[in-house]
């Protein structure tokens, strides 16, 4: 009986049709997870989270509460954050407060832990006949939100941040120096140029 030399056999065969999609996949991975040449530059995500990594870098920014949830802040009331690598911290209205987060992915983030101080708030009364106050609901409500807090967006001298579920939740206003440094900066209207005539 002659045997054929030329030809492998049927399992042979099917392995190799098994395992070369296999072996040209694995390449396919080591070509994307391949580090970069030395001294090329490679492009952030496109919306990159902003708190620590990509986009514009908001690193030692600080910020005053407007609205949660829509709610406006009132005027008397000042809540405020100061952005750094690992932790957003400020005052919550009369505590002051550490938020630690974690980047999650390329666009999120996620806060890890919240210490607060302990102190008791106060109701403020802004004026005769005006409605009061409560300090500690506005903290609490303010911290409850920012623990829920999974992405940002800065727009203009505002910072949105959006829950987990991608809803908006808090809006802050950009702190800057000055007597007006408790109210986000406003673009001056342009100067009209004087009209002018021929004669």
């Amino acid at each position: 009986m002659k045997t054929n030399t030329t030809q492998p056999n049927f399992s042979v065969r099917l392995c190799r049709a098994l395992l070369f999609p296999l072996l040209l996949s694995s390449v396919a991975v080591c070509a994307e997870t391949a580090p970069p040449p030395e001294g090329a530059v490679t492009p952030l995500p496109a919306g990159a989270c902003p708190l620590n990594s990509g986009g514009p870098s908001l690193l030692g920014t600080e910020w005053r509460l407007l609205s949660v949830y829509g709610n406006k802040v009132p005027n008397e009331l000042n809540i405020s954050m100061n952005v750094s690598e690992v932790a957003l911290a400020g005052s919550g209205g009369c505590n002051e407060y550490a938020a630690n987060f974690k980047q999650v992915g390329h666009t999120g983030f996620m806060i890890t832990r919240i210490d607060k101080g302990r102190e008791g708030c106060p109701i403020l009364r802004p004026g005769a006949g005006q409605q009061t106050i409560n300090v500690g609901d506005w903290e609490g409500a303010y911290l409850r939100t920012l623990q829920r807090a999974g992405s940002v967006e800065t727009i203009g001298n505002t910072l949105h941040f959006y829950n987990r579920s991608g809803e908006p939740s808090v809006i802050f206003g950009k702190k800057f120096g000055g007597a007006d440094a408790d109210q986000p900066e406003v673009a001056p209207p342009a100067e009209e140029k004087p009209a002018t005539t021929t004669n």
